[in-house]
């Protein structure tokens, strides 16, 4: 039977993989759920789309992501125009003159690398698409008579929408995991101000930095993370046990068939690689209810996300509201210290119902924040019960019981 945790050197891997995934959370802004989704593509090497308006710094996230990782990567910007030999690599002149045989040289093109990105990947044409499909599906390209391996992992689509043309469909089917960007809101807005400063003084600073300064230095951030332990964490994924959450998820799929939601048998299958990725992200050799999350990036048909995210619900799996940032461990470990201390204070000085209701609604959120984004965090989650359950006694103690509630 399948471990209930990882071993010691794998759970570290997991952790150093997120670790890396947080530091790139932390250089853009309303991003970290597209980060997130980037991450599971590349552990499940499976394909994502990105959909949102030009200027959602699509471009920028995925170039900072594939740094990240020690991984050959290409990029194009797709027209309608775009010839098959900017993508796939110019014909072998040389040996088609002297040996008469049809070569594509693709070294360094899109079938040579592990980690690409189409921009507008809808505008592709037929005979780009046909490759694409074998690309994508197979990792295999029609080299002429010959038919290559690809070391294809993910490939990052984007594009300003889902199209509605039929001929499409199959395409877009193969891209499992979508994820729909829109610009930051107003709210944020001086923090995106802030933090495209610092990121666009890094870069001059970079650009005009004499070779021998420091000033050109990358940073811990700038080390990729290494190919072998990346093919580490892809093969635990295989390993991580469903069967506990295999019943839940065929009740969701017949909730979605009797809505009459599009999720083919294809993309059921397929989605089970994302919980086991969800799983192994957490330290967990087996998946738990709220692995099913990333069901809600999984939609065929953008109409059909607010159903998915509903019937999702109705199934107690906690599914994460769109464009919502996560706060790092600390910060919340910080807050359960404050709120803690703010109990233990209570305890000594009577304060007034209301102050005494916010300091449970505090805790109560935090019980939820801990579950749905640090399932890791089972001591400070006991913590925080506790503290629920002792200022919940102490209520009962000073006040009347019916004025308990949530507010």
């Amino acid at each position: 039977m399948t471990a209930a945790v990882l071993d010691l050197e794998l759970r570290a891997l997991a952790n150093t993989f997120r670790f890396r995934l947080h530091e790139l959370r932390e250089q853009f802004v309303g991003r970290d759920e597209a980060v997130d989704l980037l991450g599971l593509a590349v552990l499940c090497r499976e394909h994502m789309l990105l959909i949102g308006p030009p200027g959602t710094a699509k471009t920028s996230l995925l170039d900072r992501f594939r740094r990240m990782l020690d991984a050959d990567y290409f990029t194009y910007l797709l027209t309608r125009f775009t010839e098959p030999a900017e993508l796939f690599g110019p014909v072998d002149i040389r040996r088609l003159q002297a040996d008469g045989v049809y070569r594509v040289n693709t070294k360094g093109m899109l079938p040579d690398v592990e980690i690409a990105f189409l921009d507008e990947v809808f505008q592709a044409n037929s005979a780009i698409l046909n490759s694409l499909l074998t690309l994508i599906n197979e990792r295999r390209f029609h080299n002429g008579s010959r038919v290559q391996d690809a070391p294809l992992v993910t490939l990052l689509g984007s594009s300003n929408e889902i199209p509605d043309d039929p001929l499409l469909a199959a395409f877009s089917d193969r891209f499992l995991l979508r994820c729909q960007l829109d610009y930051v809101p107003d709210d944020v807005i001086e923090q995106v101000l802030d933090v495209g400063w610092r990121q666009d003084r890094a870069a001059i600073r970079a650009a005009t930095a004499d070779a021998g300064s420091g000033d050109a230095a990358g940073g811990a951030g700038d080390v990729p993370f290494g190919a072998a332990e990346l093919r580490r964490l892809q093969y635990a994924v295989s390993t991580v046990d469903l069967g506990g959450i295999r019943d839940v998820y065929a009740r969701i799929l017949r909730a979605f068939r009797a809505e009459g939601i599009v999720f083919s048998d294809r993309r059921a299958v397929r989605a089970q690689r994302t919980f086991a990725a969800a799983a192994l992200l957490a330290g967990r050799a087996r998946a738990e209810l709220d692995d099913l999350a990333t069901l809600a990036h999984l939609w065929a048909n953008p109409r059909d996300e607010p159903s998915i995210r509903r019937i999702m619900i109705d199934h107690a799996v906690t599914v994460r509201e769109p464009g919502r940032t996560v706060r790092h461990q600390a910060v919340v470990r910080a807050d359960i210290q404050e709120q803690l201390r703010l109990l233990a204070r209570e305890g000594d000085t009577v304060g007034s119902p209301e102050e005494h209701r916010e300091l449970l609604r505090r805790l109560r959120r935090l019980t939820v924040e801990l579950r749905r984004d640090h399932p890791d965090l089972r001591e400070q989650l006991g913590e925080v019960q506790r503290a629920q359950q002792g200022a919940i006694r102490l209520y009962r103690e000073r006040y009347d019981l019916d004025g308990l509630g949530d507010g």
